[in-house]
């Protein structure tokens, strides 16, 4: 009987640490009415609305122009949930308009905004409803526009989400009689990690704890570093590498890098030291389709070069990495990445911009684009030492296999942020992971590679539960047709090896160098 109750006080006293220390997630109830929020009272804030969204109910309006993606997505799955909307005043300019949704029941205690896109104008309801399914409560904003229409820069500023994380806190305060006792971001791509980038950068307060993935951290370079690696494929019509020949070239870079790191598996762990030349894929008698002609292998080369201002030498992206070939074709194709003509046409020039007739220079044409009146729009600032002394925690993360941008901005980013808030500072709370095998966002499938999964949250959460940041991680990678497979990544800079014996399936195999 008295090892029953010792027993019992252990496993009671273990829960309560463990509570304390932020794993035990909360399930929280409600403390008030949905409906009452309606009278709410907030600074520069009007709600709009407040009501109980039955689950499976939800039905998103229809999407404006140019923005907006909920009309299409499936909602029928979403648990119960408080829906407020609103609309906060900013001086001078367009009230931002704001929505936040919160579990009816079993809140966990996190609250988790949605990336708001790029340039705005519209609410992310697939975002929202992600964080959502998995207990959290969550908001977002248009920034401050509704539809399409011309990029606003006071809009893609840093003011308009943290203006909607905010209030946003406030509500979810309201609703459930407290706040979140863990605030975190998990984004990956254009807008989404520019949106974390920029609430760690710009407000140290609004966040615990952040991830960025496949960032888009230089917005005003990203489709400058696009048209850099497609104009070097159409320079001339005998630059064009057609597609059937990108495996001729990955496997060329697989010859010479994939064992580096002491087994052969058909990827490179660490391209920035892969010193492939394409030019041993050189044709001797003309064109072949297993080789490159002259043309083409100066083509390959730019692509795997680091763009440059023309005039100054300084470097404006990271490169396209070797190995990561086989996902070109978006980039290189027939016509620019997407989201470069936009890029031209709305913020560099007008919208008569034609790359056909306007080929890019890297020189003017970057000095337009980095006007000083531009600059809000980059999330670039290495300093977070606010952040860091506050006890947040940032965790990046990148893919080699991207096929939207260098990944290598990833580490572009760590660097500036290391050598700006030091060393120490950045052991403790900045991590970076290069994935070998992502694509560009975390869960997501792509033609080139496989799905890469990772419990990127509870990551961040054991993390800054106990202070200690991961020097490594696993991730499972599943391929079509293939069972999961575990690979062991190392915290940037240091690569998985190789002990040379056991399973190449068993992280326990691999070690970090």
């Amino acid at each position: 009987m008295v090892r029953h109750l010792t027993a019992v006080t252990c496993a009671a006293v273990l829960a309560f640490l463990f509570a304390m220390a932020g794993f035990a997630e909360q399930r929280v109830a409600a403390a008030t009415s949905c409906e009452s929020l309606a009278s709410l009272s907030l600074s520069n804030t009007t709600i709009l609305s407040a009501q109980m969204v039955a689950a499976g109910a939800f039905a998103a309006p229809a999407p404006a122009r140019g923005g907006g993606d909920g009309a299409a997505s499936p909602f029928r799955d979403l648990p119960a949930f408080c829906r407020v909307t609103g609309a906060v005043k900013r001086a001078g300019d367009t009230d931002v308009k704001i929505e936040v949704w919160m579990p009816a029941q079993n809140w966990n205690g996190d609250f988790q905004p949605a990336a708001s896109g790029f340039a705005g104008g519209a609410i992310t309801y697939n975002g929202m409803a992600q964080q959502l399914r998995r207990g959290a409560a969550t908001a977002n904003t248009n920034r401050g526009h509704d539809g399409g229409g011309p990029w606003k820069l006071s809009d893609m500023n840093n003011v308009p989400y943290h203006l909607m994380v905010g209030q946003a806190k406030a509500v979810v305060a309201a609703y459930y009689g407290s706040g979140p006792t863990f605030t975190v971001m998990n984004e990956c791509g254009g807008g989404g990690s520019r949106d974390a980038l920029m609430e760690v950068q710009s407000w140290p307060a609004d966040l615990d704890a952040a991830a960025a993935t496949g960032i888009v951290y230089y917005s005003t370079h990203h489709g400058i570093a696009h048209m850099w690696v497609w104009q070097a494929m159409h320079r001339s019509e005998a630059s064009y590498v057609p597609p059937s020949k990108y495996p001729v070239i990955h496997q060329g870079a697989l010859d010479a890098c994939d064992a580096k790191d002491g087994l052969k598996d058909g990827v490179i762990e660490d391209p920035p030291r892969c010193t492939f030349d394409p030019g041993v894929l050189l044709c001797k008698n003309g064109d072949a389709p297993t080789c490159l002609t002259a043309p083409q292998v100066e083509a390959v080369r730019t692509i795997y070069t680091a763009p440059v201002h023309a005039r100054t030498k300084q470097k404006i992206y990271a490169e396209m990495p070797r190995g990561g070939e086989l996902g070109w074709e978006q980039m290189m194709g027939p016509t620019p990445y997407p989201f470069a003509p936009g890029f031209y046409r709305q913020f560099v020039f007008d919208e008569q911009w034609d790359y056909k007739t306007h080929p890019v220079n890297f020189d003017t044409d970057v000095d337009k684009a980095d006007a000083p009146d531009h600059l809000v729009i980059n999330a670039n600032n290495p300093d977070v030492s606010k952040f860091i002394a506050r006890g947040g925690k940032l965790l990046l993360m990148g893919g080699w296999l991207e096929h939207t941008l260098g990944p290598g901005s990833n580490v572009d980013y760590y660097e500036s942020v290391v050598a700006k808030v030091g060393a120490r500072a950045a052991r403790d709370s900045v991590r970076l992971f290069m994935v070998p095998t992502m694509d560009h966002c975390v869960g997501e499938s792509y033609a080139a590679a496989p799905t890469v999964n990772f419990d990127v949250v509870g990551a961040l959460r054991q993390w800054k539960a106990s202070g200690k940041a991961p020097e490594q991680i696993v991730v499972s990678e599943v391929r079509k047709g293939q069972a999961d497979h575990k690979r062991l990544v190392c915290a940037y800079p240091k690569v998985s090896q190789y002990k040379g014996s056991g399973s190449p399936e068993d992280p326990a195999n691999f070690s970090c160098k």
